[in-house]
């Protein structure tokens, strides 16, 4: 037993004395992770892509109640966020939907609005160029939908005036246009009514800031795990078979090896935290913005759950570090399978992009991923672990804990 001991003294000690230089590795990758997530958070904050379609306007007579009108229309809410009107001669309009610089080409005939209020209705035509783009397909699907709203209401309209005269009912009239435009203005504006809103997030119950500082906590734990070559690397053959030849078997070599990368990985976060408490002194200001944007006035859940937590996302990310280094014989290996793996891993689970926005094959292999797990845990030391999702991080954790040590056992034991 005492020999067993002086082993694994001597490398939790060999880890913290090297662990300086490995520290400094460690920071130059959070620095990398740092700029990934940033990027990350400014592309998720974009607005959405608006449909912009600038519109050719021709105008045939040119008076004081038509500019009235036209302007009226280019101020409404709804037509100034998706069109932009230019006013134009006709033949440069046609020339300009041609060349595809416009949407679509308006032509307003002569005296438009006098033909309104004496109801002669005339025409307006709209052209659409042959090869229309998203703006001009939008554009036509809804000038289509509108006309046939408006033939349906002109259709009710002089119905209603023909029927009224037919049996002398012309007193009535004016109740029954007024009927008939509070249920085409009710059809029209509260046709949304039928559908049942419900607020979607890529993010889950985490913002964007939080889910990508999970995901960014998660990548650099799993990253930093190149740093710990020395101490997790294979030692050689003839020196571990002195080792079990003095009584310290293969699994205590193993056990003593992962304790040395659990440690180092603790140290880092230990570092890490220091440093935070010390940018806390030197700039509280700064440092209280960050802390209420990541979790608030404080999240849910008891402190002794999230430590737990925590010791059991470093238990797992150390486990899967040495399962890594124990398939890898080289340290350039282990290296490049190490950024490999951990960087498909953390996009398969959506922590570069939201796994909504994945395909549906890609969502159902992620979610099952230690990466998943992993990201949700972390996630839950800002918002709170809700009902059920502690224990599903917990076991799905544990388990691949468990798979990770085993399978490490066995290709370490295979070299002996």
């Amino acid at each position: 037993m005492g020999q067993r001991m002086r082993y694994l003294y001597t490398e939790i000690r060999k880890a913290v004395y090297m662990f300086p230089r490995m520290f400094l590795q460690a920071i130059l990758l959070m620095a990398l992770i740092g700029m990934i997530a940033f990027c990350a958070v400014k592309t998720m904050e974009r607005e959405p892509l608006a449909v912009r379609a600038d519109i050719g306007v021709v105008v045939r007579e040119d008076d004081r109640v038509t500019r009235m009108a036209l302007q009226y229309v280019e101020n409404l809410e709804s037509a100034s966020q998706v069109c932009h009107f230019i006013q134009m001669p006709e033949e440069e309009g046609f020339l300009a939907l041609e060349k595809g610089e416009i949407a679509a080409l308006v032509v307003l005939p002569e005296q438009i609005v006098q033909g309104i209020m004496d109801g002669r209705n005339p025409t307006v035509d709209i052209f659409f160029p042959k090869n229309a783009g998203l703006e001009a397909m939008l554009l036509r699907e809804l000038t289509e939908s509108g006309a046939g709203l408006l033939r349906v209401a002109q259709a009710q309209i002089y119905g209603a005036y023909d029927t009224a005269a037919a049996y002398g009912m012309m007193e009535q009239l004016s109740v029954m246009e007024t009927d008939i435009d509070s249920y085409n203005l009710a059809f029209a504006l509260d046709r949304l009514a039928v559908y049942d809103t419900e607020t979607v997030s890529a993010t889950g119950r985490m913002s964007v800031l939080q889910y990508y500082a999970a995901s960014g906590a998660v990548l650099f734990l799993m990253l930093s795990g190149m740093a710990l070559y020395p101490v997790m690397r294979r030692e050689p053959l003839a020196f571990r078979r002195q080792l079990a030849r003095q009584g310290t078997g293969g699994i205590w070599q193993g056990f003593c090896q992962w304790v040395s990368g659990f440690v180092c990985i603790e140290l880092l976060i230990c570092v890490l935290w220091l440093l935070w408490k010390a940018a806390g002194v030197m700039a509280p200001e700064a440092v209280r913005e960050i802390t209420v944007a990541l979790v608030g006035r404080g999240s849910a859940g008891g402190m002794g759950v999230k430590i737990g937590m925590f010791l059991l996302v470093t238990v797992t990310v150390s486990t899967y570090i040495y399962l890594l280094y124990s398939m890898a014989g080289s340290r350039t290996g282990s290296i490049l399978l190490i950024c490999l793996l951990s960087v498909v891993m953390i996009y398969l689970s959506g922590g570069l992009i939201p796994s909504v926005f994945l395909s549906g094959a890609v969502q159902k292999v992620g979610e099952k991923l230690p990466t998943a797990y992993l990201i949700r845990a972390v996630g839950g030391l800002y918002v709170g672990y809700g009902a059920g999702s502690i224990g599903r991080c917990a076991a799905g954790m544990g388990v691949y804990t468990a798979v990770f040590g085993v399978a490490a056992y066995l290709l370490r034991r295979s070299d002996v």
